[in-house]
This record gives structure tokens, sequence and C-alpha cells, in this order.
């Protein structure tokens, strides 16, 4: 994956009580595999990009919520190839998951679903 500039990172933070709950359930043989007994909040994630500076970036962020109010947001700059759509679709899909499966480890919540922005040309 190309690296993706930070334009804006995660603010939250998991509680305290979350991170001491993480620590306790950590098992070093199976990495990021929680306890079955850590109960996991349930939240949902969107999605918008954009091309940006002359068709040589795309902007993507990612927000997070629960149902009811957005919780957190990131975005990142990566690099885009107007005619290399396949690799632009491949840079963004592991950017999101890379940053949905972050925020999910780190804050002990499961993703239920998800929402795209589509723009439709005008």
């Amino acid at each position: 994956m190309a690296h993706a500039h930070p334009h804006h990172s995660f603010e939250s933070v998991p509680s305290a009580a979350v991170r001491r709950r993480l620590s306790s359930v950590v098992d070093t043989r199976k990495p990021h595999v929680l306890s079955t007994y850590a109960s996991l909040t349930p939240m949902w994630g969107a999605v918008a990009g954009m091309v940006i500076n002359n068709n040589t970036q795309y902007e993507i962020a990612v927000s997070i919520h629960d149902s009811v109010y957005s919780t957190d947001f990131a975005s990142a700059i990566i690099p885009y190839s107007p005619n290399n759509p396949d690799k632009n679709a491949k840079e963004i899909e592991n950017y999101v998951l890379q940053t949905l499966r972050k925020f999910s480890t780190e804050h002990l919540c499961k993703f239920l679903g998800g929402g795209i922005v589509i723009r439709s040309p005008i």
C-alpha cells in the first residue's frame, strides 16, 4: 500500500477502563484476538472521498458514529492515478479497512454497517 499521509487523525481515545480490560485479555499467542467475554460496542462507519490536487491525490475520510451521534473521524491523502483505477480502488480499500480495524481494536467496538458517499457527475 502506498503511504497515506494523515490529514486528520482520530481524536477519541478509549477510556482507562477499556484499556485495562484490553490489557487483561491480551494473549501473546493470538494477537488482536479478544477474549470471548469481552463485550463490543456496536458502531457504524461512513466513507467519503474526492480527487484533489489536479488529479494527483485522493482525500479520503472515515467517520465513526453510534447510530445517533458522530463519534470521531479521520482522513488521509493517498496517491491517485487517473489511468489506474484498479490500483486506486485497492489503495482506498486498504486505507478504509486498516482505519476501521485500528479504531475497532483500540476502542473495543464492532462495526455493524457502513455507508459510502457516491457523487455522480453533473
